[in-house]
């Protein structure tokens, strides 16, 4: 059982990280977009926020696989 209860706890706690990084990168991009950025910057945030969201899903789908 300790097996399972660690790995689920390291999972939670990158999980958490990687959401906080995901509204992190949001704000920053509204920020960009309210002050006309460089479209080009805006553009590799948003691909960012997309492997964060992949990220989420995968650890999201690791918690269920976990029980």
């Amino acid at each position: 059982m300790g097996n399972y209860s660690d790995a689920h706890d390291k999972i939670v706690v990158h999980l958490k990280e990687v959401y906080k990084k995901h509204r992190n990168l949001d704000e920053r991009i509204k920020v960009c977009y309210n002050n006309r950025e460089d479209e080009l910057l805006i553009n590799r945030m948003k691909t960012q926020k997309l492997w964060l969201k992949d990220e989420i899903h995968r650890l999201e789908t690791e918690l269920k696989e976990l029980g």
